[in-house]
């Protein structure tokens, strides 16, 4: 992991799941995905990724997360068991965890400026797969901060 000069905090809409984007850049010079597919596109969702990044996941307890795994099987989509709201994305590739942040849950989300639509679908496993290894966020962290 590279020495990242950025910390982009975020949170679910409750602020029982926070987190820390720690990046290379500052949001303003960062391009948000938008999915096209039938679960992002209705909802506008946007995600931000780099290789060179690391995702820290703060929570009181586990049970604070819940995922919903759609299509492929092969990521999960991390709520806010509390409030429901979307935080970021997980997939297991090689016993390795890889992430994505879900853009609008960052407390600077305003400042992006750069959005670019993207269409996953007919894309095959491996190639969807070689995709994330090579694209998401290779370091996530969950922390968990239980009360005494």
């Amino acid at each position: 992991m590279t020495d990242s000069r950025y910390v982009h905090g975020g949170a679910c809409e409750c602020g029982a799941v926070r987190f820390e984007y720690h990046s290379s850049q500052p949001l303003e010079a960062q391009t948000a995905r938008q999915c096209q597919c039938d679960f992002c596109g209705p909802r506008q969702a946007s995600y931000l990724s780099a290789r060179d990044a690391e995702l820290h996941v703060h929570l009181k307890d586990e049970r604070y997360l819940y995922a919903h795994r759609f299509a492929t099987g092969t990521a999960d989509f991390m709520h806010c068991a509390v409030c429901n709201a979307q935080v970021y994305v997980a997939s297991n590739i090689d016993d390795r965890h890889y992430a994505l942040v879900y853009a609008p849950a960052l407390d600077e989300f305003a400042v992006l400026k750069d959005f670019s639509d993207c269409d996953y679908d007919g894309e095959g496993l491996s190639d969807r797969l070689a995709r994330r290894a090579n694209n998401w966020i290779p370091s996530l962290n969950m922390h968990i901060h239980r009360e005494s």
